[in-house]
């Protein structure tokens, strides 16, 4: 029997490709700038994510200020002025094909979930860009009327895997912790968050192809591909 009523998922490398977009936002970048290449663009801008997530996992910058400080630090990188920055972001959004970004087994799952009667959400951190982009593309792919609660770190100025963030999902759908999986790719911000609030966790890595790993015992399952979800469920 399976014992979670609703599960979250994180957005990014979850259902999302982010490196994709770091990609087309690279390619942007090189082009407003007259100079540089977007090979090197996009060595910044991971360079620069890195700094960032380390900083948002100590705690050293709240989860709305680190869009702004993340894209300061590019511009300050790259040399150029902060609109440049902005104006790629923005052109690069509205240019992608949501349907290349996301993956191919996000779509079919989430349905899927839907359709068994689980309640869905969204709980994710953000950097370069305010949740409103990532909700935008969701929206275009016409899955975001799935998710019956959406948090994101802009908002709430939480980050993962700070538990206050997963306890406020918690609370704003109405069941307790237990009741709940996170499913994520960050072992750090997505299962020690999920974990430390008494939530169930499901971490994905698209590494381990079809291998999958349950730990009943701490409430964890290993997946490599989003369609061993329900499988993982009836596990856990």
């Amino acid at each position: 029997m399976v014992s979670v009523h609703a599960l979250s998922f994180d957005v990014w490398n979850t259902l999302l490709d982010i490196n994709k977009i770091f990609n087309l936002i690279s390619i942007k970048i090189a082009e407003l700038s007259n100079g540089l290449s977007s090979a090197m663009v996009m060595s910044t801008i991971l360079n620069v994510y890195e700094k960032c997530k380390t900083r948002r996992r100590l705690g050293e910058v709240d989860g709305f200020n680190i869009v702004i400080e993340s894209q300061n630090i590019l511009a300050e990188e790259l040399g150029l002025e902060i609109s440049t920055i902005l104006k790629a972001i923005a052109e690069a959004f509205e240019e992608a094909n949501p349907r290349e970004i996301i993956f191919s087994d996000a779509i079919t799952t989430l349905e899927l979930l839907h359709r068994l009667g689980f309640r869905l959400g969204i709980i994710g951190n953000t950097v370069f860009w305010s949740s409103i982009y990532t909700i935008n593309l969701l929206k275009r792919l016409g899955i975001y009327n799935l998710f019956e609660v959406t948090i994101f770190s802009d908002e709430t100025r939480i980050n993962k895997p700070d538990r206050r963030i997963f306890l406020m999902f918690s609370k704003n759908i109405g069941l307790e912790p237990s009741k709940i999986a996170h499913v994520g790719d960050s072992v750090i911000e997505d299962v020690g968050g999920a974990l430390s609030a008494g939530m169930k966790a499901i971490h994905i890595d698209r590494r381990r192809g079809k291998n999958k790993v349950i730990l009943r015992d701490i409430g964890l399952a290993l997946i490599g591909e989003l369609t061993q979800v329900i499988d993982a469920l009836e596990e856990l």
